[in-house]
């Protein structure tokens, strides 16, 4: 079974990843509020490749008890092996998921950010195209 659990490390790292990094400047203009969890599964996409974290939107049935916009869970069996920069750049990744756009009443709406080239394109620019390998340095 398993289990999730608020990770104030992810937290600390998301944090400062909002404060520093312009393409997240409008996460930090929001007021969407984001839990880091931490999940000891090892998830898998396919047989073959792991899933190092993922972005969920909390639904509106679960707002009763989940006080929060979004999850990000960091699966810590599928981080073995990586830095502290290439966790950096896997919540980093997460991030750019968080969807915020304004609604027609000055409020917000919010939802998961799909894969896209751009998204892509900026991981690649930023970090390579290797930078999720076990013990790889990463800019």
């Amino acid at each position: 079974m398993e289990h999730r659990q608020i990770n104030e490390n992810y937290q600390r790292i998301a944090e400062s990843l909002i404060d520093t990094e312009p393409e997240l400047a409008y996460i930090k203009a929001s007021c969407v509020r984001i839990a880091y969890l931490e999940s000891d599964s090892a998830k898998k996409a396919d047989a073959d490749k792991l899933v190092l974290g993922e972005c969920e939107k909390v639904q509106a049935k679960n707002k009763w008890a989940i006080n929060y916009d979004f999850t990000i869970t960091l699966f810590k069996n599928n981080l073995v092996g990586l830095s502290a920069d290439q966790i950096r750049i896997v919540m980093f990744h997460e991030l750019l998921h968080v969807g915020v756009e304004p609604g027609p009443d000055g409020d917000e709406n919010y939802s998961v950010r799909k894969h896209d080239l751009e998204d892509f394109k900026l991981i690649i620019d930023k970090f390579g195209t290797d930078w999720s390998k076990p013990a790889r340095k990463v800019k």
